[in-house]
């Protein structure tokens, strides 16, 4: 199984591209990720892509994996509208407001899907 399990989906009728995370996210699983994600991105090339990051699964992730997350963020930052953390974690919320400082993204974190608005 990927992790994350990457695919396009559709939310309040605008597509959005979903990430679901499991487990420990490793700086290789990020590695591959991120080429899978620049691979995406570049099919959609006038797209400005909404993102759901669906964390509820992930319990923990290695440093290099969100230093290689937050350089690709920054990297496509000019292709993101939105970035949504789905997540209960503290250390996930902490993560995500790293990413969001470092990248000067908008990120939003919500509990569950249920709760993204866009």
């Amino acid at each position: 199984m990927n992790n994350p399990r990457i695919e396009w989906i559709r939310k309040e009728g605008r597509r959005c591209l979903q990430f679901h995370f499991h487990g420990k996210f490793s700086e290789t699983e990020a590695r591959t990720a991120v080429e899978e994600w620049r691979q995406i991105i570049a099919a959609a090339p006038e797209e400005q892509v909404i993102l759901i990051w669906n964390c509820l699964e992930m319990n923990d992730y290695d440093q290099q994996a969100r230093t290689l997350w937050q350089n690709a963020c920054k990297e496509m930052k000019n292709r993101i509208e939105v970035i949504w953390v789905i997540t209960n974690s503290i250390l996930i919320r902490m993560g995500a407001s790293v990413i969001s400082v470092f990248s000067s993204l908008k990120i939003k974190v919500v509990g569950s899907e249920k709760e993204i608005r866009i």
